[in-house]
């Protein structure tokens, strides 16, 4: 009868062991779906955040070109100096010591 016994023991050890063996598959496989969910949310993410930097460079772009900055400086009230508004500056004479003491003397002549 203790043979019996013994085998039977061993049998339900087998199956215990089989059982949490297959739990933990069940585990691994959920564990790992989890990761899977995880990278496809921020692969997702990097993918929008890539679309709104293309975004931003053609924004950047479109209003950067030249036109729509000669635009928004003749909204602004800048326009083109003429030969009369130009100043030329040498480094060599006396009377101009400092840059924007002399712009200024230009300017508000």
């Amino acid at each position: 009868m203790s043979g019996i016994l013994r085998d039977k023991t061993k049998i339900i050890i087998v199956i215990l062991l089989v059982c949490a063996f297959c739990v933990g598959l069940v585990w691994l496989n959920a564990y790992s779906s989890e990761l899977q969910y995880d990278i496809n949310r921020i692969n997702n993410q990097i993918q929008q955040t890539g679309w709104e930097i293309r975004a931003l460079e053609v924004s950047v772009n479109t209003q950067s070109n030249i036109t729509n900055l000669e635009q928004k400086a003749a909204e602004l009230g800048m326009v083109y100096p003429n030969f009369s508004d130009i100043v030329y500056l040498r480094g060599d004479t006396p009377e101009v010591e400092d840059l924007a003491l002399a712009l200024r003397e230009n300017v508000y002549r």
